[in-house]
């Protein structure tokens, strides 16, 4: 779950915009105790488009510094979870959620038809039989 400045963060856009969108009934986000918001990384992808984060930050004399290599003699830093990644796992496993409970639902669907198909079968008259001598005879 991210909260409102992370989820402003990965679209670019502002929390005000979030904050809107989430108000106007747009995105679908739970209240907290703290009275801000949890919002799920699958809900925004579904509204905004999420922009990578860049990987280079400034420091105080306006360098760029970039975090992508170590420098050299200097041990790596653990990966850190991308959050841009942990939203797009998180929309792909939604839709997949998604896609899992639309076959539940065809499969449901199937079923009644093939019962229903079943019993109006069943209701059909049968067929008159004749012996092969009342055939041939008759």
């Amino acid at each position: 779950m991210l909260t409102l400045g992370q989820a402003a963060r990965l679209t670019g856009t502002s929390k005000t915009t979030i904050t809107r969108a989430i108000k106007a009934g747009r995105l679908s986000a739970t209240r907290r105790d703290d009275g801000g918001y949890s919002i799920d990384p699958a809900e925004l992808s579904r509204v905004y488009d999420i922009k990578p984060e860049t990987p280079a930050t400034g420091d105080a004399t306006g360098d760029v510094v970039h975090r992508a290599t170590p420098a050299s003699g200097s041990p790596a830093t653990p990966a850190t979870p991308d959050v841009e990644m942990i939203a797009r796992v998180a929309a792909m496993e939604a839709e997949l959620r998604g896609l899992k409970d639309m076959v539940a639902e065809l499969r449901q669907a199937r079923d009644g038809w093939q019962a229903q198909a079943e019993r109006v079968t069943l209701a059909l008259p049968a067929p008159e039989r004749k012996s092969w001598w009342k055939r041939i005879a008759g």
